[in-house]
């Protein structure tokens, strides 16, 4: 079972990137409008209905999906979080050494990809779309509830 549709994350995320992606074109149809507004006309570009505003679109829609990338990646930074919650939660008990094991299999998936395990806060948070290989980690040898008698977060919850 995919563990968006475990956490119930579909609907959250669809309606966030769906947000996201309506802010995103109604600011590049306003930059756009504004741009050839100014500068079209002593190019020849007639309106934002003008095949030759396409370069002046596709730059606009460029700079602000990199401008969105913070948010997007903000968001999807504290999916994975979960995700790794629920991976914990799922094989405690049923793998031996169960932080162990999700710690080695963290370090393998950092080494294969060759990923920066700990990366400059700038790049983590405009990059990182996956917490840094360092905080899964950490996370990973220190997540414990059954130990400190309190309830798991996602398995073993009653529904609602």
């Amino acid at each position: 079972m995919p563990v968006t549709y475990a956490l119930m994350d579909l609907n959250f995320a669809l309606a966030f990137l769906s947000v996201v992606l309506l802010l995103l074109l109604a600011a590049r149809s306003r930059a756009a409008s504004r741009a050839i507004a100014r500068r079209g006309p002593s190019r020849g570009i007639r309106g934002p209905g003008d095949w030759a505003s396409l370069p002046v679109l596709l730059l606009v829609l460029t700079i602000g999906s990199e401008l969105a990338l913070p948010v997007i990646n903000t968001y999807s930074r504290w999916q994975e979080h979960r995700a790794d919650i629920f991976g914990l939660e799922v094989i405690h008990g049923i793998v031996p050494d169960s932080r162990r094991a999700s710690v080695e299999a963290f370090q393998k998936l950092g080494e294969i990809n060759l990923a920066d395990p700990d990366p400059s806060p700038f790049i983590r948070f405009w990059l990182y779309s996956h917490p840094p290989l360092a905080e899964r980690l950490l996370f990973a040898r220190t997540y414990d509830p059954w130990g400190k008698g309190e309830k798991p977060r996602y398995v073993g919850r009653q529904p609602g």
